[in-house]
């Protein structure tokens, strides 16, 4: 059965989309066998917003209700508005992680859509240059997603409270240099751990 929504510590995570604008090989998602922490993430199909909010239950539960799961959620953008809506007028905090590139994947700036309805938005930035973000990530824009990526996380500061960069710790990858793209761009800094097959 896929999962639709998975608790991980105190907060509530939600798996909306398959698809996204990275092939990152590092990513969890191609281990379908390990699943993550025992939830089926891999849909069969994209769910309807009614069967989101029914998998959300009472989003006061939870610290956050994220948009995290095995794609980037803003690829679904509609369905995302219309939750974080009904997540809001039930008192709940919204949070998405996204790969920042949807507006150059939408050709307009969808960030004016997302104000009032999120918290924080955290966005992943492997990679310190174009060269090597394309590399490492494999993403849909090739060396120019890069620079969508900052300009991104620049113009977010403008619609949304918190605007996270965040990174991940794996092997042979200098992360302070993504820490010190984050001070530029004057947003926090977030490292995340490397998932291996514990997960």
């Amino acid at each position: 059965m896929n999962t639709v929504s998975y608790v991980f510590g105190d907060n509530l995570y939600l798996n909306i989309t398959n698809r996204c604008m990275m092939a990152c090989p590092y990513c969890i998602k191609h281990k379908w066998a390990n699943k993550f922490k025992g939830n089926d993430l891999k849909l069969e199909k994209e769910p309807s917003c009614e069967e989101v909010i029914e998998a959300i239950g009472d989003p006061k539960k939870y610290n956050e209700v994220i948009f995290c799961g095995y794609g980037d959620s803003l690829i679904n953008l509609e369905s995302v508005k219309e939750i974080s809506k009904w997540i809001k007028e039930n008192s709940g905090k919204v949070r998405i992680n996204t790969a920042g590139l949807a507006n150059r994947y939408y050709g307009k700036n969808i960030l004016p859509e997302l104000k009032g309805l999120v918290e924080v938005i955290s966005i992943s930035l492997n990679g310190s240059n174009p060269k090597e973000h394309n590399e490492l990530n494999h993403p849909m824009f090739k060396e120019e997603s890069f620079n969508e990526i900052i300009k991104f996380a620049e113009e977010a500061k403008n619609h949304i409270p918190e605007v996270v960069i965040t990174a991940v710790e794996f092997p042979g990858f200098d992360i302070s240099k993504v820490e010190k793209i984050a001070k530029e761009v004057c947003v926090r800094f977030k490292m995340r751990p490397y998932l291996n097959n514990e997960y």
